[in-house]
């Protein structure tokens, strides 16, 4: 989402952009649903091209190892330095992350290793950002999105204190940020072996953002999308989000569907009482879904 477009934000963001741009390792921390992902994101967006992002998202893999992450950074990393040798020539002194893994006996593929990658070659894969920062000339942000999950992964220890070990120290050219929601598996990452605390500073993100925000900001959002809320509508909207910025969005989001189906054509929609109990009920169905 564009920086632009967040609601009730930008203080955190703010925030964000000065410690990426000073390289302060971050994790953005706080409740689930609160919006963490779309602060981190709309961050990343203002310091480009300023920063590259390599971007992952931490996938789930419970009582299994990190063999899906790894080769997310290695296809993500990868994918960015193609792009940047079709825009220019690179110095020939400059690695390829393709390059980089040869030289280190890792392939492309890591299902030609066959068995689960050794610490060694997690530590390889874990660098490249750095790698890639070096071919471009220019900083990395190392943006791991629910890294909390990599707690449950049979190596996941393992692999997070390699990750703190690469990072700490007083080098700019990657700068780590990280986002997570369960207290439980944050906890296990901060304290010992981990350590989690020695890599990053912490970014708390509120979990409510206050009714006067929302009562500011959405009328102009759904105005955006050609259509006008009305002011009991809206009341009900944001009364029912009740400063919760999941809830508060989905209904909002559910009253823009209701609206666009009575009204398909180009023209204004009008968003009234009606749309708005359609879209608490569609932020309903999907809370209970999230649970």
């Amino acid at each position: 989402m564009p920086p632009d477009y967040v609601i009730g934000r930008s203080g955190e963001i703010d925030q964000l952009v000065t410690q990426l741009s000073e390289s302060i390792h971050t994790m953005a921390s706080g409740e689930r649903k609160i919006g963490k992902t779309t602060v981190c994101d709309a961050a990343c967006a203002r310091v480009k091209p300023e920063l590259e992002i390599v971007r992952i998202e931490v996938p789930e893999r419970k009582d299994a190892d990190a063999r899906v992450l790894l080769q997310s950074i290695i296809d993500r990393c990868d994918t960015v330095s193609h792009a940047s040798a079709t825009r220019k020539v690179l110095r020939a002194a400059r690695p390829t992350i393709a390059g980089a893994l040869a030289s280190a006996g890792i392939p492309l593929n890591l299902d030609e290793l066959g068995a689960e990658p050794a610490p060694a070659t997690a530590r390889e894969i874990l660098t490249l950002p750095r790698t890639l920062a070096d071919q471009l000339g220019r900083p990395v942000v190392f943006f791991l999105d629910e890294i909390q999950r990599a707690v449950d992964y049979t190596d996941g220890a393992e692999m997070l204190q390699a990750l703190v070990d690469i990072y700490s120290g007083g080098r700019s050219d990657v700068v780590i940020l990280v986002d997570g929601s369960d207290d439980r598996l944050l906890n296990e990452m901060r304290g010992a072996p981990i350590q989690f605390d020695k890599l990053c500073d912490r970014l708390t993100i509120s979990a409510t953002i206050p009714k006067q925000v929302w009562r500011q900001t959405l009328p102009n959002r759904f105005e955006q999308l050609s259509m006008a809320i009305e002011s009991e509508a809206l009341e009900a909207i944001v009364g029912f989000g009740d400063e919760r910025p999941y809830a508060t969005m989905a209904a909002a989001q559910g009253a823009a569907l209701a609206a666009r189906q009575l009204n398909p054509g180009p023209g204004h929609a009008a968003v009234g009482a009606f749309e708005a109990d359609q879209g608490i009920e569609f932020a309903r169905r999907r809370l209970a879904d999230d649970v």
